[in-house]
């Protein structure tokens, strides 16, 4: 039985506390009056910056713990690539070059090792936003492989990322592409649940884990 991800958990309870807090009322009044009811740009506004926060918090919290993970199994002398490919994948999105020449030197790729990852924490660290290219890079720092990427999801990403950035250079009174408030929290609960598939454990992780 697969253990809930505690990030996750808290992801998922975080959109809804903001769909209750700003949207909910807005869906209700959607409802009742469809043809004339107005919508508040204030509230549609916070949900989405909001919203939007806590998406990138979620996956650059993902990598930061992978990252982590990593580090923790090289402290305790079991790191073997044959059971980690994924370093490969961190060195080449950072083009950074592992030191594989023949004769192999293992203290010092398990060195450049640990310098990849604080390079690859640096660039969680200063991350901003969760359009496609940022989506991709955590991803594989979380562990995922490139051919692996959800490019749907990475897409609906750099859209949410897109007009989230229309909500935070302008007065919300002037933004001019908010939706409905009942599309507004299904966006957000849209993406929250590809996050969730995308980083479900996998049968092959799972399999490893029970072995």
């Amino acid at each position: 039985m697969t253990t809930p991800d505690p990030l996750f958990t808290a992801l998922e309870a975080r959109i809804n506390e903001l769909i209750n807090k700003f949207i909910q009322d807005q869906i209700n009044d959607e409802q009742a009056e469809p043809l004339t009811y107005t919508p508040d740009p204030d509230k549609l506004a916070a949900f989405r910056l909001l919203a939007h926060a806590e998406l990138e918090e979620f996956i650059e919290t993902k990598a930061k713990h992978s990252l982590i993970a990593k580090r923790q199994i090289i402290t305790a002398g079991n790191f073997k690539t044959r059971e980690h490919p994924e370093i490969f994948a961190i060195s080449s999105i950072l083009d950074y070059k592992l030191p594989t020449e023949h004769p192999f030197d293992t203290a010092k790729f398990i060195k450049s090792i640990e310098d990849l990852i604080k390079v690859a924490e640096r660039t969680i660290s200063d991350n901003n936003g969760i359009k496609a290219s940022s989506f991709q890079k955590l991803s594989i720092f979380s562990g995922k492989m490139i051919d692996e990427i959800d490019e749907t999801l990475a897409a609906s990403l750099s859209s949410y990322g897109k007009i989230r950035g229309d909500v935070a250079h302008k007065s919300a009174s002037r933004v001019s592409n908010f939706l409905a408030p009942s599309i507004e929290a299904k966006s957000a609960v849209d993406l929250v649940d590809g996050l969730k598939s995308f980083f479900a454990p996998s049968n092959h992780q799972s399999n490893q884990t029970a072995g």
